[in-house]
């Protein structure tokens, strides 16, 4: 079953979205919308096509079927950093031979914005997650929830409207993945952005989104709040 999602106006709508690697349909036909300020789940397990979709979105694969549009047009066929997303990858992705402020200004600087734009942007993105004064520390001076944060202040400071995020915090203990549940849930309120989660744990999602799609096989088995999908599972699976 695919669903269509918030009552709100779309962020993000999949329309019949497929694809194939080689032989395998890793999604099938997918379709559901996410409304715009959604804290939105991508839930399921190794496999079923969570992250693919994802990468879609963000323009890091192109889809073998189906639209896929971002504020209402359609993406095909852009590369990511034309699209009004960023995205927090699994294994974080930052550069160990810059330090946090030439690492967060770095889609900045690749913009050529001007010196003075990037760093009143760096300061204030380092500010929300609250790594101010961490400018000059490099990759292994830092903890891995610091790491976590420069991570989301690189992703931030282009000022996405779609925040795309892959289990970022897989590899976290899970006193630290707790704490980093709370700085997602105050940097999604202050910010009013969408947020794209995908997780392969479902009390996290429960934790985390206010709606949730199931996935498994490729395709979306049910869409809906925490609530719906904990009080109404539509099939065994879910």
């Amino acid at each position: 079953m695919t669903g269509a999602g918030s009552t709100r106006r779309a962020a993000v709508e999949a329309r019949r979205v497929s694809k194939r690697f080689g032989e395998v349909l890793a999604l099938d036909e997918v379709s559901l919308d996410i409304g715009e300020g959604d804290f939105f789940a991508l839930l399921g397990p190794s496999g079923c096509g969570k992250t693919t979709l994802l990468r879609i979105m963000g323009g890091f694969e192109n889809p073998s079927g189906g639209d896929l549009r971002i504020g209402g047009e359609s993406v095909l066929g852009q590369p990511p950093y034309l699209r009004p997303t960023n995205m927090i990858f699994q294994h974080l992705a930052l550069f160990p031979h810059m330090n946090v402020f030439e690492n967060v200004a770095f889609g900045l600087k690749m913009k050529r914005e001007s010196a003075e734009r990037i760093r009143a942007r760096v300061t204030e993105v380092l500010a929300l997650v609250r790594l101010s004064g961490f400018e000059p520390r490099t990759m292994d001076q830092l903890s891995g929830g610091q790491k976590q944060r420069v991570a989301m202040a690189r992703a931030l400071v282009n000022d996405p409207s779609v925040l795309l995020l892959d289990e970022p915090l897989g590899s976290l203990d899970l006193q630290l993945r707790l704490q980093m549940h709370e700085e997602l849930r105050r940097l999604h309120r202050d910010l009013g952005s969408t947020f794209v989660f995908v997780t392969h744990d479902q009390a996290e999602a429960l934790a985390l989104a206010n709606r949730i799609a199931v996935m498994n096989a490729g395709r979306v088995l049910q869409v809906g709040t925490p609530e719906d999908i904990y009080n109404m599972p539509q099939t065994r699976f879910v």
